[in-house]
């Protein structure tokens, strides 16, 4: 048997331009090394929609050979939307050989699935082992066109993912790489659509393997950047101490990005020195809103004078740190004075790094409802009335609804979410989200905050010679 998982996390709109992404999805690789060790001949194609299509099919033709069971797969972490592109590339590999196709990962699979032999929904590695050994799967199935299993609702099956390092992968020191400390987050914040929310009974890492894929990282091709896929690095201490230890470990300095609480580190300030020991140094807040109005509402804590407070100490004590506030616009018990009153304070006193913001949708439609959040399954119990269809995703499978609150609506949201987002663009020192300062950062690193602002050309340039280079690289690989 062979397998070839194909990843693409494309390009990215941004408030600068368009970001070339340079960031590997973790689970796809994780993928290929659990089909490794049941014996099958197994590859991932990053980048996929950045090859020559002829290079791409000679490739895995080459692969696949005269193997009489071969499986093409396409991962994806939220939705269908790039099947139709894989679906046009497998009737052109079918012209060359008999190959079966899988999809996985995705959240909601969509559209015709004619083509499609198997699929497997969400997290659920474990299932895949199960299907590579022959057991009955009975248990997993979630509907039968095409044949998809997934894990039970809110029940952590798995370990979380550190892959270690491929020579085959030819990975580039100017990528970044996924982490994950721990599968499992404790809150349920209202508003939140991840699977292990509200589980307080975190399935952790192994710390050898964490240790031995940073390492590995470093020392075969000079990886020093990371996220951390974790929703929520600091709601315990554990995955922090866990992180610091093995940063003790490493022979480098690894500079890593993640999700981190402000309520949370307001309220333990001893974090900030587990922070600091783990060498995360870009944070991203979903602060969502400052009013206490709202925090109660979406189950967030701290009162806005601290969570201030707590901005300005990491400001003035750790200037070097990158941070990004989110917020969500339209959130009930809100109001456009307070929105506009805490905006100013952010800008006039530079609490943050960078800023950005976004209105709040209610989503319909989701075949997996687990992935709904607790405002999506109820609205009016959050105090919101659904009066239309915002906009139709017909090719993702869902739709997301024209809602009014106790003082605003989704048009009148979107309102005042252009005028604040572009707000903190012009006065705060970063245009970029977290995620987006740490990917062009890993490509031109020594820069300032501000420097990187100018950056994105650059990156991008670099980021397509790097992506040409494995293309090269991966392609003499398969064909051999």
């Amino acid at each position: 048997m062979k397998l070839i998982v194909m990843s693409d996390l494309g390009a990215k709109p941004t408030r600068v331009g368009t970001l070339l992404n340079n960031n590997r999805p973790a689970g796809v690789h994780h993928i290929v090394n659990i089909a490794n060790n049941h014996g099958v001949d197994a590859e991932a194609i990053d980048y996929w929609k950045d090859w020559p299509e002829e290079l791409l099919i000679e490739s895995i033709v080459s692969f696949f050979g005269d193997d009489p069971t071969c499986w093409i797969s396409l991962s994806g972490s939220i939705d269908g939307s790039s099947t139709e592109a894989f679906k046009e590339l497998v009737v052109k590999i079918k012209k060359h050989c008999p190959v079966k196709v899988m999809l996985g990962g995705y959240r909601v699979t969509v559209g015709d699935s004619s083509w499609v032999d198997l699929a497997f929904m969400g997290r659920c590695t474990n299932i895949f082992t199960d299907w590579l050994e022959g057991k009955d799967l009975d248990q997993y199935v979630h509907s039968t066109n095409p044949l998809t299993y997934k894990n039970p609702d809110k029940i952590i099956r798995e370990t979380a993912v550190s892959v270690v390092p491929k020579d085959g992968d030819f990975w580039s020191p100017r990528e970044t790489m996924s982490l994950e400390m721990a599968l499992g987050c404790k809150f349920n914040c209202s508003f939140c659509g991840y699977d292990y929310r509200g589980n307080k009974n975190s399935v952790f890492v192994d710390k050898e393997l964490l240790t031995e894929t940073m390492q590995t990282a470093y020392d075969k091709f000079g990886i020093k950047h990371f996220y951390l896929a974790d929703d929520t690095m600091n709601e315990i201490d554990d995955k922090l101490e866990l992180l610091g230890d093995v940063c003790e470990d490493l022979t480098f300095e690894p500079d890593l990005m993640g999700f981190i609480r402000l309520d949370v580190l307001g309220g333990q300030p001893h974090q900030m020195e587990l922070i600091k020991r783990a060498n995360i140094k870009s944070m991203f807040f979903g602060i969502e809103s400052f009013s206490t109005n709202v925090t109660k509402l979406i189950r967030k804590g701290g009162k806005p004078e601290k969570n201030m407070d707590t901005l300005a100490k990491i400001r003035d004590e750790h200037p070097d740190i990158f941070t990004y506030g989110n917020f969500i616009i339209g959130l009930t018990g809100d109001c456009e004075k307070d929105i506009r009153y805490y905006a100013e304070k952010v800008v006039n006193e530079q609490l943050l790094t960078s800023a950005g913001c976004n209105t709040l949708r209610l989503y319909q439609g989701l075949d997996n409802t687990e992935i709904m959040s607790d405002i999506d399954l109820n609205p009016k119990k959050f105090g919101y009335e659904v009066i239309g269809t915002d906009r139709n995703w017909p090719e993702l499978g869902y739709s997301s609804q024209s809602w009014a609150n106790d003082w605003t609506s989704s048009t009148e949201a979107g309102r005042i979410t252009s005028w604040l987002d572009d707000y903190y663009d012009k006065n705060l020192q970063s245009r970029y989200t977290g995620h987006e300062f740490q990917s062009i950062k890993s490509c031109l690193p020594g820069l300032s905050h501000a420097e990187y602002n100018m950056a994105l050309p650059a990156h991008n340039v670099r980021r397509t010679k790097l992506v040409q280079k494995y293309i090269k690289q991966k392609s003499a690989y398969l064909i051999g």
